[in-house]
């Protein structure tokens, strides 16, 4: 066949494959209506691939014409596939792809990674991927991403373990770390994987996925798919784990893109909203933590007499200066100043309530 060379040099030297230069020495050798369906079908050379009823429209044929010129093309894909040695690279690099990754990859994963995000890829490599009979394409079902996936590759072994995974996470009640996570799968499972392919086989599942911070869990949980400006300052200061200043919660919820990547946060919405809500607790100025540490709402008084009221007797001023501040990121000063002025001294050097 005649037509564009399907790999170019690299500046490393590395032969990189060429999917649209590949697909179009193909497309030469159909009729030109034909060539045209395939190139609008896969979205090739245009913005975004066409529907067969768009297709249809515009050639003034049926919608099922236009689905069996593309099944023909496909067809013959296949077959060039199988038996062109001039397609021999394009194969090889989507079959070792989908092995370096045990054999199965979501869809938008394995697209951007073998166009490295180059756009005038894709439509070619949909087409390829449609023809190779090697691989094969899973629709998005309740268990799981749209996929590809080696014809080798068992999604009976798969979905065992996706549904191990699930269990484990819904028995923890919590979000587990990478370690974590494959550890209890290792003492429950009898099927002998890595590490790599236990997470290879997770990065498509639908119901089980992985947060921002690195903490796998359940789909269903704000700790994985936070909704609101609440639930994502409470996975910030939880994920933390210490009291933060509004604006640095703002600040890090834009940072790890729970917004949106476009989206920014306002620190004023964020420290309106957390005010509202009982899970968070207002130590300072400005500064919150979470309840469930510890932390109880009320001003310095108010604190001061749960302290004392807790330990049914007169306290000295550095206990009560060192209970205090560990629900309170307060000055100093500004509890011996509530001490002196609300409460009464016994002894030397220890308060009590005042009667």
């Amino acid at each position: 066949m005649a037509g564009k060379n399907i790999a170019s040099e690299t500046n490393q030297g590395v032969r990189k494959v060429s999917f649209q230069n590949s697909l179009e020495q193909f497309l030469m050798g159909l009729p030109e209506r034909s060539r045209a369906i395939v190139a609008a079908r896969f979205g090739i050379g245009a913005e975004s691939a066409k529907t067969l009823e768009e297709i249809g429209k515009f050639y003034g044929i049926t919608r099922e014409r236009v689905r069996q010129v593309i099944c023909s093309a496909v067809a013959q894909l296949a077959q060039a596939l199988e038996k062109d040695k001039e397609f021999a690279s394009a194969v090889g690099r989507i079959e070792s792809t989908l092995e370096k990754r045990n054999g199965i990859m979501q869809a938008e994963d394995l697209i951007r990674e073998l166009s490295s995000g180059d756009t005038n890829e894709a439509g070619p490599l949909h087409a390829f991927l449609e023809s190779l009979r090697s691989v094969k394409c899973e629709k998005a079902t309740k268990d799981h991403e749209k996929l590809y996936r080696l014809e080798s590759f068992s999604l009976e072994t798969w979905k065992r373990v996706k549904e191990a995974a699930k269990k484990i996470l819904a028995e923890a009640g919590e979000t587990l770390s990478d370690k974590d996570l494959y550890a209890r799968f290792k003492k429950i499972s009898q099927d002998d994987l890595s590490q790599e392919q236990f997470f290879d086989f997770l990065a498509v599942a639908k119901d089980v996925k992985q947060n921002v911070f690195g903490k796998w869990g359940l789909t269903t949980w704000s700790d994985i798919k936070p909704r609101g400006t609440r639930e994502k300052a409470y996975l910030v200061l939880k994920t933390s784990k210490k009291p933060l200043h509004f604006r640095e919660i703002a600040d890090l919820i834009d940072q790890h893109g729970l917004h949106g990547k476009k989206k920014r946060s306002h620190p004023q919405t964020v420290h309106n909203e957390l005010i509202k809500d009982k899970r968070f607790v207002l130590v300072g100025r400005g500064i919150y933590a979470l309840s469930e540490w510890g932390y109880k709402k009320g001003t310095v008084k108010e604190v001061i007499e749960e302290i004392l009221k807790a330990a049914k007797k007169p306290l000295s001023r550095e206990e009560i200066l060192a209970e205090v501040l560990k629900v309170r990121q307060v000055k100093k000063t500004t509890i011996i100043i509530n001490l002196n002025s609300f409460f009464s001294r016994v002894g030397k050097d220890a308060y009590w309530l005042k009667k």
